[in-house]
């Protein structure tokens, strides 16, 4: 069955107006519509083919089947909802590095392709001017890291009256993650419970930019983003008289708060969905999580080939900040364009065999995933670092490791891919 045409007429698309307002100065009853209302355009647009909008709807566990039809349809091609959808290799490392392209619009605000706006503006392009935490690798921030992540899983506690030996996620990885980024961030330990809290509802803030969200879930990400700010700025106060034992003197930590409220909670998200991305392409090839167990120096190569192969952060959206060419097509100023890095991941002209999940591929750090460039810049080093550790941890204390039941995922998510729960045994 031939795909259906659609028109790349801007004028044409059915989107909604933006919210124009943030999500605290808005009541319930317009933010509740607004959010209904833009969900309906998205189930109508995928109903009538549209295969970003089935995306956006994020109602599969796997989206990589509508990538393939995006791909089909070109390195670039328009959807109904009113953005330019970059799907190609080359395209989107162009983009993606192109100053040309901003996170929000040139005025600093929403455009009518973005949900929602938290705090003033848009909160991703804020943070970006934040200072980089890339050296968190080469700090002694893996010695925290490390340490946390070895004291998390031996603390676990099976549940006997389960048919598996302990849930991956809620057992080991977020917890785990959340607790070393604490550390490093130096949040003193009495708050660090209160920290993970507000993360975990921070969890969908990425998603909602472009996926609406339930208006419960919106206004517990926006009360736990300005109490995170808060928490933080708290902690950065405190280390400056009592620095706590485990942060190093070195840690990013101080270049985070408390701006960083946003960083540190997408850096959770992903760590946590990178892991977990991770765990299951590895056990869905046991030879390959065998030949980790067995060459443990193999973690950083399986932690950019799952960037490759399932990234955590499957697109980037950007908006033309000055009028521009892409493919051939003219962009005006104020397009809306989303860079496809999962599909990016799996470009055939790039990848050989990209459907393959390959611990030796080698170029696998070709992929898109975390793009300095990207919101996810500043904290990709301790995403990687966090994931790195989680893989080493579990693969020198459960080699045995298998699946022991299906795996649950998200709805709504277009943005951020991960496991909610994978039970195991060992």
């Amino acid at each position: 069955m031939a795909e259906p045409t659609v028109s790349d007429d801007l004028t044409g698309a059915l989107t909604q107006p933006p919210l124009g307002r943030t999500v605290r100065a808005v009541a319930d009853r317009e933010l509740g519509t607004h959010l209904l209302e833009t969900r309906g355009i998205h189930w109508i647009h995928a109903a009538n083919g549209d295969p970003y909008a089935a995306v956006l709807r994020g109602q599969s566990d796997d989206p990589y089947p509508e990538y393939e039809r995006l791909r089909a349809r070109g390195p670039l091609s328009f959807s109904p909802t009113g953005s330019w959808v970059v799907s190609g290799h080359a395209l989107a490392a162009g983009v993606l590095s192109s100053p040309d392209f901003g996170v929000s619009g040139a005025d600093g605000g929403p455009v009518a392709q973005q949900v929602l706006s938290y705090g003033e503006g848009c909160p991703l392009e804020h943070e970006r001017g934040l200072p980089a935490a890339r050296g968190a690798a080469e700090s002694g921030d893996r010695a925290v890291v490390e340490r946390v992540h070895r004291e998390t899983l031996e603390g676990l506690a099976p549940d006997p009256s389960a048919a598996y030996a302990f849930e991956l996620v809620g057992g080991f990885v977020r917890p785990a993650v959340t607790a070393a980024t604490a550390a490093v961030l130096g949040v003193p330990a009495d708050r660090r419970a209160e920290f993970g809290a507000l993360v975990e509802q921070l969890r969908p803030l990425s998603d909602s930019l472009l996926a609406p969200q339930s208006l419960r879930t919106v206004r517990a990400a926006d009360d736990a983003l300005a109490a995170l700010t808060v928490l933080l700025a708290d902690s950065a106060a405190g280390s400056s008289a009592d620095t706590p034992a485990d942060s190093p003197a070195d840690s990013p930590a101080g270049s985070l708060r408390p701006d960083g409220a946003l960083l540190s909670a997408l850096g959770v998200s992903a760590a946590v969905q990178l892991t977990g991305n991770a765990v299951l392409a590895l056990l869905a090839h046991p030879g390959q999580w065998k030949e980790l167990c067995e060459r443990p120096g193999l973690a950083p190569s399986a932690v950019e080939e799952t960037l490759r192969f399932d990234p955590p952060v499957q697109l980037d959206a950007r908006v033309v900040r000055t009028e521009t060419e892409l493919a051939g097509r003219r962009l005006p100023v104020g397009a809306h364009v989303v860079v496809l890095t999962a599909a990016a991941g799996r470009d055939p002209e790039v990848f050989t065999d990209p459907e393959r999940f390959d611990l030796a591929r080698p170029d696998a750090a070709a992929h898109l995933a975390l793009h300095p460039a990207g919101p996810y810049g500043p904290v990709a080093s301790l995403v990687r670092l966090q994931a790195e550790v989680a893989l080493r941890t579990l693969a020198g204390r459960f080699p045995g490791l298998r699946q022991a039941g299906p795996v649950l995922r998200p709805r709504r998510a277009p943005v951020g891919r991960g496991p909610l729960s994978v039970p195991v045994s060992a």
